[in-house]
């Protein structure tokens, strides 16, 4: 019987995560320019909720280093493992992020990159709205979401199977909208500036970059 699309996602990061470590250390990418986003008008130690943290860096990291109070999730117990030993100031906690409770408006911001779309798409509005309900009133959002309109997507990722769901740009705008959120930036930019290699997993992926504020 074939994996379930979270499987198949948790059993890729687990046994990528050596590898996904070197890779993301050296992929140009705009998630901390975003994440200083959510920082810059932030109170002082912001409690902020990182979704798909991966190995601890860089967001993990910088976080902390900027002084924010961090609760950090991953689908890969291996990858939390990875997060743990660079970043134990943080509060880890694995397993499906759909799955999360906590008390509305506990957090001051909520940071999620390449993450939302490993779920499947119809399970999106839903996450978007629990995030909506965890954040303060005026809580900043920031986020990337893939831009290509297919509910399953099935390929490859460092040897391994890996599991993808979006909608197109307007409809990512709309779902996160409908969310309710104040959309105040979005971006649509070619992954490494378009400068990656050809072997690259994310040669010539185009990502939509989000900063949103909860209303």
């Amino acid at each position: 019987m074939s994996e379930a699309p979270k499987e198949i996602v948790e059993h890729a990061y687990d046994h990528i995560a050596d590898w996904y470590l070197d890779w993301v250390g050296g992929q140009p990418s705009p998630r901390e320019r975003y994440t200083s986003k959510v920082l810059e008008d932030a109170p002082a130690s912001p409690r902020v909720l990182e979704l798909g943290c991966g190995p601890g860096v860089p967001i993990t990291r910088m976080l902390l280093d900027r002084g924010a109070e961090v609760v950090a999730n991953d689908i890969s117990t291996k990858q939390i493992s990875m997060a743990k030993a660079r970043c134990p100031q943080a509060t880890f906690i694995s397993g499906d992020m759909a799955a999360l409770s906590f008390e509305p408006a506990s957090f001051d911001s909520v940071v999620s990159f390449f993450t939302i779309f490993h779920l499947p798409r119809v399970e999106q509005k839903g996450m978007l709205s629990n995030i909506h309900s965890w954040l303060k009133p005026g809580g900043m959002f920031v986020l990337n979401l893939a831009t290509v309109d297919e509910e399953e997507i099935h390929g490859e990722f460092f040897g391994h199977g890996m599991y993808w769901s979006s909608y197109g740009v307007e409809d990512n705008k709309a779902m996160v909208s409908d969310a309710g959120f104040e959309l105040l930036e979005v971006e649509v930019l070619e992954a490494g500036d378009g400068k990656l290699e050809e072997t690259d997993p994310d040669y010539g992926v185009k990502f939509m970059w989000i900063v949103a504020r909860k209303k």
